[in-house]
């Protein structure tokens, strides 16, 4: 995901309010990440609504309201010790006043008394302001991931021969001990994302099987463009599981009219990152991974 920041924090916050966010502030937290965002990373009213109705410990919520209105938010998830900041984003008409540092801050603080020890996040390439703001409170870049895309007309046939492919409704990452995943922010998000996507109803997850073992998993939202939001494939014969997948991903898409797949990879996954190039996927953009060890 990405996050927005601001260059200065130097004006009056007296008026400002930080505090945890609330079931009925969902489709104000919906607005503003589409209005802040600007279509980056997308998610559906829906989906901050479920999120906001879980009970976890390991999820964070804030918001920042300046005389009773939402202005910007924060959301952030905790595994262990270490921590991944999905969203942070501040209405654009306020930016510059501080209020995203103390947004960040204030969720800095709180995952320290939980014990974290790292906080992670990604940043678009060309965000440059994003990219300042977080290195400016000490964030340094760990990596990138890569996002390849292919029309589906171009990616050569793989033969299936001795694997079986079931489709799902919903999110099966609970899994995910079998395979390797191709995102680092996956073993900070799964927890959330299983909760959350098992409810809404555009989420699909394809199985690949060898006999009974599964070799890969990809779960996908078939919209205009099929974006693949995780996969993870077998640590035996990776790239020959990934091929396998991606042809039943293409047929999928062919069924549902969908002209265009994309699927996220970091960049130190050489062997995923080749097999992909190698069926005519293309690197279309990447994110930087951030990061930042807190003061015990």
């Amino acid at each position: 995901m990405d996050s927005e920041g601001e260059d200065s924090d130097s004006s009056d916050n007296s008026n400002l309010v930080i505090r945890r966010a609330r079931v009925k502030d969902s489709m104000a937290i919906y607005k503003l990440h589409l209005k802040s965002l600007g279509g980056v990373d997308r998610e559906s009213s829906t989906w901050f609504e479920e999120l906001l109705r879980l009970k976890s410990k390991k999820i964070k919520v804030l918001v920042a309201e300046v005389n009773g209105s939402i202005v910007g938010f924060t959301i952030a998830y905790r595994v262990r010790d270490k921590a991944y900041i999905d969203y942070l984003a501040v209405d654009p008409n306020l930016r510059g006043r501080g209020i995203g540092s103390k947004l960040l801050e204030i969720i800095e603080d709180l995952l320290a008394i939980d014990k974290v020890r790292e906080v992670n996040l990604s940043v678009k390439e060309d965000n440059y302001k994003a990219l300042q703001f977080y290195m400016k409170h000490g964030y340094l870049v760990k990596g990138v991931v890569l996002l390849l895309a292919s029309p589906i007309n171009i990616i050569p046939h793989s033969n299936t021969d001795g694997y079986t492919t079931s489709l799902i409704t919903g999110s099966l990452r609970d899994i995910k001990h079998n395979v390797m995943p191709t995102t680092w922010w996956s073993s900070l998000t799964e927890y959330v994302d299983r909760q959350v996507y098992k409810k809404l109803r555009d989420v699909y997850t394809l199985l690949l099987y060898k006999g009974n073992r599964v070799k890969g998993l990809a779960e996908f939202s078939p919209k205009k463009r099929m974006i693949v939001d995780y996969i993870a494939v077998s640590y035996h014969k990776p790239a020959e599981a990934l091929n396998i997948l991606i042809e039943e991903l293409k047929r999928e898409a062919e069924r549902r009219g969908v002209e265009e797949i994309i699927i996220q990879v970091d960049g130190s996954k050489g062997s995923i990152v080749r097999a992909l190039l190698n069926i005519n996927f293309k690197i279309k953009d990447l994110e930087f991974r951030l990061y930042k060890r807190l003061r015990e």
